[in-house]
Parts: C-alpha cells; sequence; structure tokens
C-alpha cells in the first residue's frame, strides 16, 4: 500500500514539475514568437501596398509609412486587449491594408490587402501563411498568381474565374487544378473586404 502511495505521489510531483517547466518555457518563448508575427505581418502589409524599404529598417519604414487605426468595437471581439484588437492600415498616399483571415480548402488562410483610396480598387494582395495542397491549392501563394489581384476591383465582388477566362475589372485568372483552392480564396477575400470597407467607410463618415 505504501508504495502505491509512493507511486501516486512521484508521478504528481514530476507532472507539476513538467507542467511549471511548460509554463516557463511558454513564458520565455511567447514575445519571441509574438514579435517575429508582427515582423511577418508588417513585410506582408508594405508588400501589399508596394512599399520598399531600400537602406531603411523594416520598423523605420513602417513607422514612417504606415499609420495603425482600430476598428469600431462592433468588430472587435469582446473584452479584447488592446494590443489584440483588430486594426487596419493607412499609407501616407492614402490606400488602406487591413488582414484577412479565413478557412481555405485545407486550413486557414492569412495575409493582407491593400485598396487604393477609392476603396473599391486592390493595390496588392499578399499571404503571410496557408497549408493548401502543395502543387496545386498551394500555388495560391505563388507571387505570379498573387501579381494577377492588382488593379482588380472588388465590386460587386471579386471573382477567381477558370485559368484564361478572366474578361471583366472585377475577374483575376485561376489555377488550372486548384478550382476548390481558388474558390475558398475567392469567397475569403470578399467576405473579409466587403466587411472591412463597410466599416471603414462608417468611420470616414
Amino acid at each position: 500500500m505504501k508504495e502505491k502511495v509512493r507511486m501516486v505521489v512521484f508521478v504528481l510531483a514530476l507532472g507539476s514539475v513538467l507542467t511549471a517547466a511548460l509554463v516557463s518555457v511558454d513564458a520565455f518563448t511567447d514575445p519571441y514568437i509574438k514579435a517575429n508575427t508582427r515582423k511577418k505581418l508588417q513585410e506582408s502589409i508594405l508588400k501589399a501596398a508596394e512599399i520598399t524599404l531600400g537602406e531603411n529598417t523594416l520598423e523605420e519604414v513602417f513607422s514612417r509609412e504606415i499609420e495603425e487605426r482600430v476598428f469600431p468595437e462592433s468588430l472587435q471581439v469582446k473584452g479584447a486587449k488592446e494590443e489584440d484588437k483588430k486594426k487596419f492600415y493607412v499609407t501616407r498616399g492614402g490606400e488602406y491594408i487591413f488582414e484577412y483571415r479565413g478557412s481555405g480548402l485545407q486550413d486557414e488562410i492569412y495575409g493582407a490587402i491593400a485598396f487604393k483610396p477609392d476603396l473599391k480598387t486592390i493595390k496588392g494582395v499578399t499571404i503571410v501563411s496557408q497549408k493548401e495542397t502543395p502543387g496545386l491549392g498551394g500555388r495560391i501563394g505563388e507571387q505570379e498568381f498573387l501579381d494577377r489581384f492588382r488593379n482588380r476591383k472588388i465590386f460587386p465582388e471579386l471573382r477567381i474565374t477558370g485559368a484564361g477566362k478572366a474578361k471583366g475589372e472585377n475577374e483575376v485568372d485561376g489555377l488550372t487544378g486548384a478550382t476548390l483552392s481558388c474558390n475558398a480564396f475567392e469567397e475569403l477575400l470578399n467576405s473579409e473586404s466587403h466587411k472591412y470597407i463597410k466599416a471603414i467607410e462608417s468611420m470616414k463618415q
């Protein structure tokens, strides 16, 4: 009986030590993870707005060229900390950029989209992370595909057509073999853009 008690005490003690160690590691690495995530986002925002670094650092260019603004409370997660609130970004030239995040075919797609001052014409689209099938849907992250969104219109809605079939100013040529991922990406860009553009326009009134 005593042997069993000692074993239970040992297991509980070991569990407590391991839990404390994991908490310590998480507390140590969390600032680095957040800093790296912010860096990737800043790079993506500047790229979407076609702003280059030149000989300056990322932080220097971002702080000089980009103004961060907070979306209305109606778009915020209840109880969100100030640093975690949803934001949009405005360039010195009056262009608007915001993050988009949502479901792709396989997993979440996360990136940034920039609009010209009219809030209708796309300046650029970038993807920070996506896990679509490599060689198929994963090709939505290729720069050659993302470049097709430049100067396209988001209204009445953006359409990703079959490869080589885009004609209208709101249409983008899709990728052969990646139809479902393109459809998911189209739906994500439309839903996020329309929601955030509406919010920005309401703030301008």
